[in-house]
């Protein structure tokens, strides 16, 4: 259901807007700005992958986050539209007309008069990163996967082969990991490190007789494991962060699960380079953004690369997004102060949500 909102704009004489959505699994965000970069209005809604939501929900969902941010541009907006461009999580299901008919539809019903452009959501997290157009941008979420961009469009893919299979140093593969180090370490009986214990409180926490000594070690591994795999599979990438701050208080089962994380990180960037490039190499994802320590190993990795390899933090994505809309425009690919106003986060990036 589309909600009706209360604009937060009043619409004036800005020149032509431009739609820039950041449509993926979990979140759809999109924004609109002037040709300057200047934001108007902006919008959250839940995820618009085709692949695992369904092309009617997915639809739904995008027109709703593009319809908000429209409604807080200011009234008259949407026929000002001039660009949209849409990073998409499983753009290729718009290979099915079907599926690409709805999802142009569900754009033109928020009020979108323009043809849209969709692209792959690693294309617009890339360009949130840098005005650069190749390199290599590393999503490193619940899942992983590195891009080689080229000209500014996905070229080949290392890993992204999912949770069963791949997705090697994502937040499923080191939820997996923290998990089965702690049943073997509750098993063997003894002290438990503070990545067990971490473990162990958030599968039971309400109290578990693992520390209190209650039942053989071997029975206490098994409930906890039972607990484990009773859960949907992906809900171990929500032990990730427990691996992080087991980390900084020196754990020596975390350190290894983080200094091997960010070994497979590495290898999967290294794998879409070609030998002493120097092309930049963007970061983005939860992994990334919300372990330190992953981070600063894989950036450690990284550096020992070429001399003046560029690693950089992913920008506002939508920005990304509206920044190759600005593009399609005509703007100046090498002005980077314009990519700095698109891309810049910080207290200005921020999409309400109402669903």
């Amino acid at each position: 259901m589309t909600p009706v909102l209360s604009s937060c704009f009043e619409h004036t004489e800005s020149g032509p807007l431009l739609v820039g959505v950041d449509a993926g699994g979990t979140t759809t965000r999109a924004l609109i700005t002037t040709s300057d970069g200047a934001r108007l209005g902006q919008f959250r809604a839940g995820g618009a992958n085709p692949n695992s939501h369904g092309p009617k929900k997915a639809s739904a969902q995008l027109a709703e986050a593009v319809a908000g941010a429209l409604d807080r541009a200011g009234p008259g907006s949407g026929t000002a539209v001039a660009a949209c461009v849409v990073g998409l999580a499983g753009v290729s299901g718009l290979r099915d007309e079907n599926v690409r008919t709805l999802m142009h539809s569900a754009l033109a019903r928020a009020g979108v008069k323009v043809e849209a452009v969709f692209v792959g959501d690693d294309e617009v997290a890339f360009a949130s990163g840098t005005p650069a157009p190749d390199g290599t941008v590393l999503i490193a979420g619940t899942g992983a996967v590195a891009t080689r961009v080229e000209a500014r469009a996905r070229v080949r893919s290392a890993d992204g082969m999912g949770w069963l299979l791949g997705d090697t140093g994502s937040a499923f593969w080191i939820g997996r990991r923290a998990a089965k180090e702690a049943v073997q370490q509750i098993a063997r009986g003894g002290e438990l490190g503070p990545l067990t214990r971490a473990v162990s409180h958030r599968v039971f926490p309400n109290g578990c007789s693992v520390e209190e000594g209650a039942h053989r070690p071997d029975e206490c591994a098994r409930a906890l494991a039972r607990e484990l795999t009773a859960a949907p599979p992906l809900t171990l990438a929500e032990l990730a962060p427990l691996v992080g701050r087991a980390h900084e208080e020196g754990d020596p089962a975390a350190v290894a699960i983080v200094t091997t994380a960010a070994e497979h990180l590495a290898c999967s960037v290294h794998k879409t380079r070609e030998p002493g490039e120097r092309s930049p190499v963007v970061l983005t994802g939860g992994v990334l953004s919300g372990s330190t320590p992953v981070r600063e190993e894989l950036v450690r990795r990284l550096s020992r690369g070429p001399a003046g390899t560029e690693v950089v933090s992913a920008g506002c994505t939508a920005g990304g997004a509206a920044w190759l809309a600005a593009l399609g425009s005509g703007a100046d690919e090498n002005d980077r102060a314009l990519h700095a106003a698109f891309t810049l986060t910080g207290p200005q990036d921020r999409y309400p949500f109402e669903g």
